[in-house]
């Protein structure tokens, strides 16, 4: 069928038609072979790829045995609840199936590596790979990868965040994006500014990351290995692959339904409450009605971070006595955390007892409060018990 090249260099169209067939060939691989060599790669994945603090750590957490079954139902909620059980840092690339099936597939409860527990999740889908990959689990389709149109695979001419946490990175990214893809409508200047949640584990730490001619899925992973507590998440749809050019380049880098300066997400691996090596305690005696810890707070002072204090809590008698209680932060400080509490205590006969008032408690001391003789409430730190 193959006849060769006319006289002016072009093919023959009997030529064009058979490097058609081949590569329509190439595309019905089987997904079962795919995912074959995929698991192949990820035994060959060489540990002397990895950063200098990471082989062993991560090599240890993939290599534990392990029954442990995620909750979670579809794919990618199971793989991050196995990444944040483990601790094992994920680049998390899921490509859309072409079709929908009747259920999804729950991992089986046996004995197994947490590197076969992630390959097992994952085979839900079998054009999926699971590599280690400079540090990072990596889960992808090759094939959706290395798609032209999969906005991952945007190159950026520089990125540039100094000293700034996880979401100072994020926003210089979506700013080396926009570069990218407009640069026309920045040539004059920009406003920037982003804004995020008070009290998140990722404020931090800080870092500094200088990158040159590198696509989007590289920054992500960057960014992921130098803030140390991350995963990094995105979907990738079958429509965002179809046509005649990307949907990035039609809709802008902020246009579309996803734009794609928002098209993943970071995940922690760990919180606050599992990263704090110490915590405030609140006991609280009533007489005759209440003697027991109330509050536990994990707190990290020197990052200024704080867990959850646990809301109100309230409880009645069959005597008549009642209270509510409630605490939270209101400052933290270099030894010293300052607490709002306020208790109600109610006795039968009796008026109702208020207590609404700030208390300051420091490192190295108990403070005692007696808002009246039958009530005592104390605050102090101690070691996290992990």
């Amino acid at each position: 069928m193959i006849t060769g090249i006319d006289a002016s260099g072009i093919p023959r169209i009997d030529l064009l038609l058979h490097s058609h067939i081949v590569r329509i060939t190439v595309c019905l691989i089987s997904g079962f072979l795919l995912w074959a060599a995929c698991v192949s790669a990820v035994r060959a994945a060489s540990a002397a790829s990895l950063p200098e603090s990471w082989p062993e750590s991560l090599e240890e957490k993939l290599g534990t045995v392990t029954d442990f079954v995620a909750k979670a139902t579809g794919p990618v909620d199971q793989l991050v609840e196995v990444a944040r059980r483990f601790k094992i840092p994920m680049a998390i690339e899921w490509a859309e199936r072409e079709s929908a099936v009747s259920a999804e597939k729950t991992p089986v409860s046996k004995k197994q590596t947490v590197r076969e527990l992630i390959e097992q999740i994952a085979s839900v889908s079998p054009e999926h790979c699971v590599v280690v990959d400079g540090g990072l689990v990596r889960v992808y389709s090759p094939t959706k990868a290395t798609h032209p149109f999969n906005f991952l695979n945007i190159r950026l001419k520089n990125y540039y965040v100094k000293q700034g946490d996880l979401f100072a990175a994020e926003d210089q990214l979506r700013w080396a994006i926009r570069f990218a893809l407009e640069p026309e409508k920045y040539r004059n200047g920009y406003n920037g500014g982003y804004g995020h949640g008070a009290n998140h584990i990722f404020e931090i730490p800080q870092f500094t990351l200088s990158i040159s001619d590198v696509t989007i899925r590289e920054v992500l992973n960057r960014i992921a290995l130098a803030q140390g507590n991350a995963l990094w998440v995105t979907t990738i749809k079958n429509e965002e692959l179809e046509g005649r050019e990307p949907r990035w380049k039609q809709n802008g880098a902020d246009g579309g339904d996803l734009p794609v300066t928002s098209a993943w997400h970071f995940l922690p691996l760990a919180e606050i409450e599992e990263l704090a090596k110490e915590q405030v305690v609140i006991d609280v005696s009533v007489a005759g009605v209440l003697d027991q810890r109330m509050t536990t707070i994990p707190v990290m002072l020197e990052d200024r971070l704080t867990g959850d204090s646990g809301g109100s809590t309230g409880g009645s008698s069959s005597e008549g006595n009642s209270y509510l209680y409630a605490a939270g932060i209101e400052k933290v400080g270099d030894d010293f955390i300052t607490l709002s509490v306020h208790l109600e205590v109610g006795r039968r006969g009796e008026v109702e007892f208020k207590f609404d008032d700030k208390i300051q408690v420091h490192k190295g001391r108990v403070t005692e409060v007696r808002p009246e003789p039958r009530i005592l409430i104390r605050a102090y730190f101690e070691r996290c018990q992990k």
